[in-house]
This record gives C-alpha cells, structure tokens and sequence, in this order.
C-alpha cells in the first residue's frame, strides 16, 4: 500500500508533535505492515535536525498550484492522503482528484478552532528585516486588522468544507468531536474516527530499575507561554524551593521556543540555579533519568508528552484544563490531575510526589502500564483498518 502524508514541514522525530506521530507511523506501516510512505510538504526545516526516511518526498510551493502535488500523486499510485491539518487544501485537491481511485483522511491534531486564536500579530514579522521585504511587511502591517478578521472568518467554513470533501476525519478524542462541529457548524457526525496518538518510543521503562530514577522533575514542551504556560510551571517549582531552599531536586526542562529568553530571564531575576533549560535534544534520555512531569498547557487536543513520561514512568503532574486529559490520567492513580490555575495545589502535588517515595513509585508503575494502551503497533493498526475500510 502507497500512503501520502501532507505536512505543513519536512518530518523530523525531533521538531514537533505532529512531526514525531507522522515519524512513527511512517516507521510502523513500513516495517510491520509493509506499506510505501511518501511526504509532500510545504516548508522546509532546519538542517540540524534529523529528517524521517520516506520513499520520496515532493516540497510543494504553495496551496494554490495543485498539478505537481497530482502528478507526485498519480506517478506513485498513491492509495491514501493523509492531511495533517491541511485545511485549505481538502475541498481543492478532492476535486483535483476526481477519477483518481484515492482515499483522502484529514488528521487534526490540534483543539477544534484554536487556529482562530493563533493569528498573531508577530507572525507577519520576517525573522530577517532585509531590504526586499520592507515593503511587503509594512503593506502586511498595515493591512493586519483585516487579515485577521479574514482568517477568523474562514476558518468555520474550512472546517466545514473539510468535514465535506474529506472521506474520513481522525480526531486524537471522542471528546473533541463536539467542538469540531460546533465550530464548523456541522450536523452530521459519521465521518469521524478517532484514533489516539501512539508512543514515540518503543520500549518501556523496566519497572524493576524504577528505584534508579534521579530527583529530576522534567518539562518537554515547546517555548512558548501560549498555550504551554511554562511560566506558571517554573512559578511553582519557585514556591517549592521557596518552602525548601536546600532541595536536591532539580527542573529540567527540554525543548526552544519563541519565549525561551522569557524564562531564563525570570530565573535569573529569581535566582532559581537549580533550573537547566536544555534546548532542543532528543527528550528519551532526560524521561530515562526523571522522576516527575510537568504540563502545565492551557489547551491541548491530546498530550503527546504525557503519555512519553508515563511509558517511562515519570509521574505526571498537570493541570485539569482540557477535555482529553481525563482519558490519559486516571488521578492518583497513574498520575495527577490539579484544578486549572490553582498555582497554590499545583505546588502541593508536586511537592508530595518529590517527598513520598513509594506513592511516587505506585504511581510510575500503574503509567508504563496504562501507557502501553497507545503503543505505536496498536495505533497503527488502527490506522490501517481505517485506511482499508
């Protein structure tokens, strides 16, 4: 079986969410099912990372131009499209593709309509002012107040249109399937599947080395206040070392962003020297070593990075502010689940786990044995009856 993924980027394991699940599916329906995967994208990365193997890969331009993307399509006989949230792109290329014997599933990895709130003023910024893009930005500043409103206008009506021309729609949450109509103004619910993520990595943590954990708390996330809230997780590990300013414990915390020079700031204003920030690595080893983890997002559509910990049992702590959460964390039992904003309980739980050994261990072994509900081998399964159905 030939199967296409279209992703805003090139894939690397090490970029993103959405990237590390498209790596894992790419490996597990190569070596388990035997399938051919493809990658068309529209933005390249950076050369540091470590690119996913794929049979061919096409970098498309833009949107708009489809013949390129058809032809990549029809010369290797291409049986399914995967969209990663290729919205703008469902209603065109199911037309472009008439008479082509294909099936088109849309993947939303994100909140149903969160989009909307993620146009920014930064984002028509170049990250280099050169002279042969003044203008164009000064004509994009300018014009920001009705691209916005643009944007936030179209957005219901790609999801409409997506949930129209799209064979299947895969959600990461029964919980999510509201909202995406809701927002989309659909009335229809029969093209939804939901398939969770699976785990990044392959082998668990071996419950009997569970004593070798370090008095390491570990944040994996990207950069950035909104939605991740970093800064609400290092004003709580604040208060702890406030409370006990001779803890051994440190905060580890792995991946860059946008807002990176905004916590190291804050740490350095608050003296908090027992905090590492460890840039973008591979976060395997540093879930090898911790002990207990931190999410702190205002919003999340699965959680990615809660599930990882728990197969390595590190302890999640986070806080109760989005609806699938309660499908990974079972509270006190593989995990911790803490009343959104409560900064005050939020410190409290972590400082518990950080002082009583054998809940802590309790805990680390009822996640790497929840979290083997989501190994890649089950979810890819998954996907492969859907694409054969």
């Amino acid at each position: 079986m030939n199967i296409l993924f279209v992703n805003t980027f090139d894939v690397s394991p090490h970029l993103g969410g959405t990237e590390r699940i498209t790596d894992t599916l790419c490996r597990e329906f190569s070596t388990t099912f035997h399938c051919k995967c493809f990658l068309a994208y529209y933005n390249d990365i950076d050369s540091k990372y470590i690119r996913t193997s794929f049979t061919e890969k096409i970098h498309l331009k833009n949107h708009r131009q489809h013949a390129p993307l058809i032809n990549f399509i029809k010369k290797n006989a291409i049986e399914a499209i995967i969209l990663q949230g290729q919205f703008r792109l469902t209603k065109s290329l199911k037309k472009a593709c008439e008479g082509i014997n294909v099936k088109i599933i849309f993947a939303h990895h994100l909140f149903p309509g969160v989009e909307k709130s993620s146009i920014r003023f930064s984002y028509i910024i170049p990250h280099k002012i050169q002279i042969n893009n003044i203008i164009p930005t000064v004509i994009k500043i300018g014009l920001f107040p009705f691209i916005k409103w643009h944007q936030q206008y179209k957005f219901p009506h790609y999801y409409n249109d997506t949930y129209k021309y799209a064979d299947r729609i895969v959600l990461l949450s029964h919980k999510l399937i509201r909202p995406f109509m809701d927002f989309g103004k659909i009335n229809d619910d029969r093209k939804f599947t939901i398939i969770h993520n699976a785990l990044s990595f392959n082998d668990f943590f071996p419950i009997e080395e569970l004593k070798r954990k370090q008095k390491k708390v570990l944040i994996v996330s990207r950069l950035v206040e909104n939605p991740k809230r970093i800064l609400f997780a290092i004003k709580a590990w604040e208060q702890i070392c406030q409370k006990n300013p001779s803890t051994d414990w440190t905060l580890t915390i792995v991946g860059t962003g946008s807002d990176e020079y905004l916590y190291k700031k804050y740490c350095t204003d608050k003296q908090l020297n027992n905090i590492s920030f460890e840039g973008n690595k591979n976060p395997k080893p540093y879930y090898w070593d911790a002990s207990i983890f931190l999410m702190t997002s205002q919003l999340e559509s699965w959680g990615l990075t809660i599930t990882e910990a728990q197969q390595f049992g590190v302890v999640p702590v986070a806080l109760n502010s989005y609806p699938s959460l309660s499908e990974i964390i079972t509270d006190s039992e593989n995990g911790i689940i803490v009343e959104d904003n409560n900064l005050k309980a939020y410190a409290s739980a972590i400082e518990e786990l950080m002082n009583d050994d054998a809940l802590r261990q309790k805990y680390a072994i009822n996640a790497i044995s929840s979290s083997k509900r989501f190994s890649s081998e089950s979810i890819s399964e998954q996907w492969i009856r859907l694409i054969q159905e």
